[in-house]
Order: structure tokens, then sequence, then C-alpha cells
């Protein structure tokens, strides 16, 4: 059933409308571009406020959790410039959950920015880490129970506090905010929250990519202090890092990983009311991780299914905005830009500013690779247009091929031994690269398992290649669940979905040739006619993939002495479904955007 309603959404192209909002405009002052077009009343009549406070020296304390467990805290007031006394006050409350301690060496940090302007602003270091008891976990229930004890704690008993409250950080401290926003329940004195460059599916896109383990789990845990209570050969963290390289329960898809997806958050989110602004960057470990976030909330807030794909003409909220920009995991951004959009997310719902900033009609931000520019949509993707392209002699073409004819891969456990190339004629007009890609391949293999990888490029009439998106599977897990993949409006298959579970492992039979559909990452690029599309399929990922895989003992294994044949015939065409729109058909006139600098 899942699977036709996605088919239906994905059917009608949706029109681009202008940027409006105050925080639009600074997005395009921060890709270096102005704007002459008049700014509708509400951002004209406000502006962010200047500052008006100095920030006092952290103050630190502890709270006792519903546990007995005591997190360390550090509070930062507003004060006097004049004097440097505390200022009188009452104000809204920031709060932020930190694995890496409370203190941290960047002076910003301690949101310096917000106590200018009017904000008490309380670092905490989450259990397990820092100062803080208990042992250390990834974020999930238990820190989203923390951090709904600490907001109640900094509404009622914090001093100074207006008992409003605000969630403020990025990465791991963006990702907490999702729990604890869900964690707080219904009238809580959480406002709003502002989960910067996070993800939304941690096991599919972090932990693990395409069934296979990543060692992002151990990096983290290795960058984190851990706290006086916290054993690390026994917490929660090292058990799972050590499941994950022995290839056990938390090395697939299993119970604990589904109570991290953030997605599956968002109808307690909703229901709690709680208001969300999140970032992401194109470049970023988890490139655009945030859209699954920005779809499930909004399809939460109007009860559709979770993970469908919003279509165009279907309602969404002003109250669950996403931005995707040029950036990577929160460097190379103007953070003074982002500062006074999450500022003016705080001033909305914590001051009752009127900004207007959530009374948009398309809350979906994104950065237009290519082009330099910024979109505004309600819709993602934002058509359900999508070419299918096949598999050649090198090439990639719309017509399936007439011959028979193959190309090998061969596994080699240090790199990839070699790499296969297929690339389109040179576009004949301009076209405009929209969601996520399949490829699907027929292949096979003299090996039990297989490893199979996919970039996608774009190449310059003077040779330039520039990746865009890339994405991996592991064979035995290519059983693909429809109810979570997406379909255009033809049945063309979008976005493959698959389970990642154990029971869902089917091992590769050698010799026999098998399909396997591979997702390739989000992206959203203009391509300039006369450029040509290239799709690059390799045994293991890239030196440049979007983060490195580490197979587990038994799928090496399985995996060692691979030879795959890839097929490129009429009885088993391997293809490319590129999300491929009409730029012209969607993109803003100048008159919507005004000059550009």
């Amino acid at each position: 059933m899942k699977k036709s309603k996605a088919r239906d959404r994905l059917k009608s192209p949706h029109g681009y409308s202008a940027l409006g909002s105050t925080a639009a405009v600074l997005l395009l002052v921060a890709a270096g571009q102005t704007t002459a077009t008049a700014l509708p009343a509400h951002a004209a009549t406000w502006q962010p406020p200047a500052a008006t406070y100095t920030a006092s020296a952290p103050v630190h304390t502890t709270v006792t959790m519903d546990d007995g467990v005591k997190i360390a805290v550090e509070v930062v007031y507003p004060t006097d410039p004049s004097t440097g006394a505390r200022a009188s006050g009452p104000f809204p409350v920031l709060l932020t959950q930190n694995p890496y301690g409370t203190q941290r060496s960047d002076p910003t940090d301690n949101g310096t920015y917000f106590v200018q302007r009017g904000y008490i602003y309380v670092a905490s270091a989450v259990r397990g880490t820092g100062e803080s008891g208990g042992q250390v976990d990834w974020f999930g229930g238990r820190q989203g129970k923390d951090g709904a004890d600490l907001v109640d704690w900094a509404a009622h008993t914090l001093s100074g506090s207006n008992g409003e409250v605000g969630l403020d950080g990025c990465s791991y401290l963006g990702v907490n905010q999702w729990f604890t926003a869900a964690a707080v329940g219904k009238n809580s004195a959480l406002k709003a929250i502002t989960p910067f460059c996070t993800d939304s599916d941690f096991y599919n896109d972090l932990t693990a990519d395409g069934g296979i383990p990543t060692p992002f789990v151990a990096g983290i845990a290795q960058a984190e202090p851990r706290g006086p209570e916290d054993d690390p050969a026994t917490d929660p963290q090292s058990v799972t890092i050590a499941q994950q390289a022995s290839g056990g329960s938390r090395s697939y898809d299993d119970a604990y990983w589904q109570a991290l997806d953030v997605q599956q958050l968002m109808p307690r989110i909703v229901a709690n009311d709680i208001p969300a602004l999140s970032e992401a960057g194109w470049n970023d470990l988890f490139p655009g991780g945030n859209l699954g976030a920005y779809v499930a909330a909004q399809n939460a807030y109007y009860h559709r299914p979770l993970t469908d794909p919003i279509a165009s003409g279907e309602p969404v909220t002003g109250r669950y905005q996403a931005i995707v920009g040029p950036w990577t995991h929160g460097e190379h951004v103007n953070e003074a830009t982002l500062q006074a959009i999450r500022l003016e997310w705080f001033e909305t719902w914590l001051k009752n500013a009127p900004t207007g900033m959530a009374d948009t009609s398309t809350p979906l931000h994104l950065f237009e690779n290519g082009a330099s520019s910024w979109v505004d949509s309600a819709a993602w993707p934002l058509s359900s247009d999508a070419r299918t392209y096949y598999l050649g002699d090198g090439s990639l073409t719309t017509g399936k091929p007439a011959g028979q004819g193959s190309d090998t891969l061969t596994w080699s456990a240090a790199t990839a031994a070699n790499t296969l190339t297929y690339t389109t004629a040179p576009l004949t007009k301009a076209a405009l690269l929209d969601g996520p890609t399949d490829i699907t391949l027929y292949a096979r293999s003299t090996t039990p398992e297989t490893e199979l990888s996919a970039e996608l490029s774009i190449v310059a009439p003077d040779g330039t290649v520039t990746k865009q998106a890339d994405g991996i599977l592991l064979g035995s897990q290519r059983a693909l669940d429809t109810q979570e993949s997406w379909y255009g409006g033809n049945g063309t298959l979008l976005k493959p979905g698959h389970p990642f579970t154990q029971a869902s492992q089917r091992p590769v039979t050698p010799g026999q040739t098998t399909r396997y559909d591979i997702s390739l990452l989000s992206n959203f690029t203009r391509i300039p006619a006369g450029y040509r599309i290239r799709m690059s399929i390799n045994s293991q990922p890239s030196a440049d993939f979007h983060f490195p895989v580490t197979p587990t003992p038994q799928e090496s294994a399985n995996l060692t002495g691979g030879v795959y044949t890839i097929e490129r015939s009429p009885q088993a065409a391997s293809f490319v479904n590129l999300p491929l729109t009409t730029p012209s058909s969607a993109t803003p006139s100048r008159e919507d955007w005004g000059p550009s600098s």
C-alpha cells in the first residue's frame, strides 16, 4: 500500500518560489548573493536584536536525574556591560547536551552570541562523559530522558529563568535534541529546537553503509572524555562497538539501532508540540542528512506515512523547517549567518517576536549546487522526473543493450582493484539533478558475498570530474523493502530501501546472475548543457567515498577472492535511474531573486 502511495505522491512536478523570510535573505548573503526584491511585511518590520548584554563566566553545578545520576552543567548568564553584574532578567534558557565535555575550546560554544541577546545558556556533559556520572551510550532514550529532566530543571529551578527553554547544538549535540523533544511530553517548557548538522537514520547513514559497518561509532567514542563512573570496557557504547567489529547483532539494523532512528521519533515530537529547524550540508559526512527528518516531521504533522516523499500540493507547516547548504560537517559555513537564523527561530518561539518566520508555505531551503543560488520548496524531492540510462560499453544510453556484454571487477581487501565507468553523451539541455538516485546492477560473483559501490559524477567539457553522490551495498543485504523504497510516477525506482536485518540477509549464490539495487545519496545540482553524467562502479569504495566502511570478519572471509561480472545484455540490462528534471520549469526568475553579487 505504501508503495503505491509513494508513487502517487511523486507524480506532480513542483514549482519553486522565491525566498521570502529573513532567514532566507541571510542564506543568500551567506552564499555571496544579494537581493533587490522587497521583503514581505513581516521581514521588513523585524530585525534581529543587537547585542545588549555581556556574558558571565561559566557557573558550574550538577543536576540530578530521575535515576540518581548527576549531570554536570555550566551556566552562562547575561550581564550588564557597564558593571559586569548579572542582568536582572528573567530570561529564556538555551540548553545543549555535549558528549565532549561541557567546556569547549571555541569560545562561541558557550553561547555568547545568544547570551548577549538575552538568553541564559546551559551546556551539559552527557552522562558518562566529562564530569557527569553514569555510563555513556549513544543518544537515544536514556539521554532523551536526561534532556527532559534538564529542561524541567532549566525552566523551574535555574535562577533567572523565565520558564521557556530551547535546545541548541550541532552534530551529536544536535541529534540529542530530537530525543529530548520526544521525551519531554506534552505541555513542556521546551518551546523550540535547532538540531544542526544532523542525520536522520543513524544506522543506515553512519554506523553502517549499505549494510557494512563503518568506523564512525569507534571514532566518536575515542573523542569523548569518559566520566568518573564510566567503564569503557563495559558501557553500552563499548558493547556496541565490539558487536559491530565481530559481526554481532548490532552490526545489523536491529532493535537497538531502530530505536535510534530519528524519523520514528517524529510522531512524538509533533504530539509534544515542539517546532524544529534543522540544518545539514551537501558536503557533510551524511550529505543532506536532515532531509529524512524534514520529510518525517511534515508527514507526522499531517498524519501521512512517515517516510513517504512529500509531493507538490501536499500541505506542509512552517513549524518544521530544514536548510541544506553547500557546507561540510559544521565547517565552511558563515557561522554568524547561521547563528542569526537560529536566533530568529528562538525569538519566534521563545519570545513571541513577530518575525513571521513560521508563516512560510515553503519550509525547505535548498542550495542549488552548480547554480550557486537558493530555492524554497515544500516538496521533497521537488519532481518525480527520472530518466533511465542503461550501461553500455563504457556508455550510459537511453536504449537497452542490443547485444551481449559484460565487465569485470575484482574485490581486494586493500582498495578497489579496478573501476568501471559509464558516461552519457553531452547533455543537449541543462538538467537539474533532484533527489536520490538508484543504480540497479545485474551481476555474477565467484564468492558468496559481494561489495558493490557506485559514484555519480558530472564531467565538464574540459574533462573536469565532480562527484555528486555515492552509495554502496553488501550483496547479502540486497533484499528490497518496497514499503520504504521511493518510486516515480511511472513506477521507476528512485530510492531503494533495504531492511539490513539479520533476518533479511541472504547469501549470494556464486555464478548466478543476481540483482542489486544500490541507493545513492540525494543531491540538488544544476548540470549545464554540454556536460556529461558519469557512473563509476567499484568493488570497494573509492578514496573520496563519503564514509569508509569496514566489513566484519565473516563478511571479509566471504568477500575474499571475489570476481564480479557486471552484465549489460538484453536479458540482464543493468541501469541507472537519474532524478533529472528541467531547470527552466522550476527555477525562480531573475525578478524573484534580484541581481547576483
